[in-house]
């Protein structure tokens, strides 16, 4: 059609016009208009629409079903590291000498050094006349005499992995807890013996014919290797001989009453500090 309203028409612009102005005007459906005036009473013509948008990726359940592996690896790992035991510390050394830890000497006079070898399974030997306690902040403290050699155990974990094992291959610990270690337990192996520890002051003695284990005060499990364990109270001692006769049992040798008496009293209050 002719842009301009003005301009002349054609004979066919006429003609469409006259026909459009010649058809009859509609008549509003009843239905519709039944529904327009309901839907408008009721709120429906108007009403706020809201946007969507796409559900992010890492909200489709396919991928929550995917990631879920990975959120229970990264938990996991995060709960053994939080459960790992405190390291192992040296409280004291008395005496000089080197020791000898792994292999590598280092002298006592190196508490630092000294300590930064301690770890799980750490073989240590004590110089002769010379003494070096060892402490973890879970409640347990050695004292390894001169001339020793012991296998340093785990620290017990804070929630599980509480059971942890040590050896004595030859020479004397004393062992003593705290607070801190209730409900773990201290396995030590001898050449002979098999010794478990829940809480006690206590000797391991190996000496060539057999491991001699004095309990202060507690309870502590002793037995010949491969052979069911007996309780030994306080007071009293257990020995398990080399020969394979038949255990002794006898009271606690006097030497070490006040050996382990004092060995107790002096780090009773270290032992109840660490467990607060």
């Amino acid at each position: 059609m002719t842009p301009d309203p003005n301009a002349p028409r054609s004979d066919a612009e006429t003609r469409a016009r006259d026909a459009v102005r010649g058809l009859a005007m509609p008549r509003a459906d009843v239905a519709y208009r039944a529904r327009l005036k309901r839907d408008f009473a009721s709120g429906r013509i108007g009403a706020r629409r809201v946007l969507e948008l796409p559900v992010a990726w890492h909200r489709r359940p396919f991928w929550r079903w995917a990631l879920a592996p990975v959120t229970v690896a990264l938990l996991a790992v995060a709960l053994f590291a939080t459960n790992r035991g405190p390291a192992w510390t040296v409280l004291s050394t008395t005496g000089d000498g080197i020791a000898i830890v792994d292999e590598t000497p280092v002298p006592l006079a190196h508490a630092e050094e000294l300590e930064r070898r301690l770890r799980p399974g750490a073989r240590v030997v004590a110089p002769e006349g010379a003494e070096v306690e060892l402490a973890s902040a879970a409640g347990i403290v050695f004292q390894v005499t001169g001339g020793t050699e012991f296998t340093v155990p785990a620290s017990p974990g804070r929630w599980f992995a509480r059971r942890v094992t040590g050896a004595v291959r030859h020479g004397e610990i004393r062992v003593t807890t705290g607070p801190s270690f209730r409900g773990a337990r201290l396995h030590l192996d001898t050449p002979e013996a098999a010794v478990e520890v829940t809480g006690t002051t206590l000797a391991v003695i190996c000496e060539p014919a057999g491991t001699c284990v004095c309990v202060f005060e507690g309870v502590v499990h002793v037995g010949a290797k491969g052979a069911a364990a007996e309780a030994v109270p306080g007071g009293r001692r257990r020995y398990v001989f080399s020969d394979g006769r038949p255990p002794e049992v006898a009271d606690i040798r006097p030497a070490e009453i006040g050996k382990l008496g004092s060995f107790r009293a002096g780090r009773r209050d270290w032992l109840e500090g660490a467990a607060r």
